[in-house]
């Protein structure tokens, strides 16, 4: 029994190092889209989606995060899919980065 309880704990620990590190790729991800600096994107949700978005069944699961509300014009909200190993699935607005150039070039 003993051995059974610490298989599961080094299972768990071993799947939370792989969430943590499918995180931080997604994480730079973003980082990379909203570019240097990023422009203030209010408040931050991010969430683990297990179902994908439905119609996308080559991603089940990938990362989610939301930002609101933004000072990019035309985009008060803006929310970025993530694939578990860094991937772009969808973004929406679905022209974040043509609004990401513009708002750059205003000097913000």
């Amino acid at each position: 029994m003993a051995r059974l309880f610490w298989l599961i704990l080094v299972l768990a620990f071993v799947a939370a190092l792989l969430a943590g590190a499918s995180w931080a790729i997604a994480y730079n991800t973003v980082g990379n889209i909203l570019g240097a600096p990023p422009p203030k994107m209010g408040k931050q949700t991010t969430q683990l989606v297990w179902n994908g978005l439905g119609h996308e069944e080559k991603h089940p699961v990938m990362w989610r995060f939301g930002f609101g509300p933004t000072v990019i014009p035309g985009a008060t909200r803006v929310t970025i899919y993530v694939g578990p190993a860094g991937d772009i699935v969808r973004t929406d607005p679905t022209d974040l980065e043509a609004r990401l150039v513009a708002f750059h070039r205003t000097g913000y």
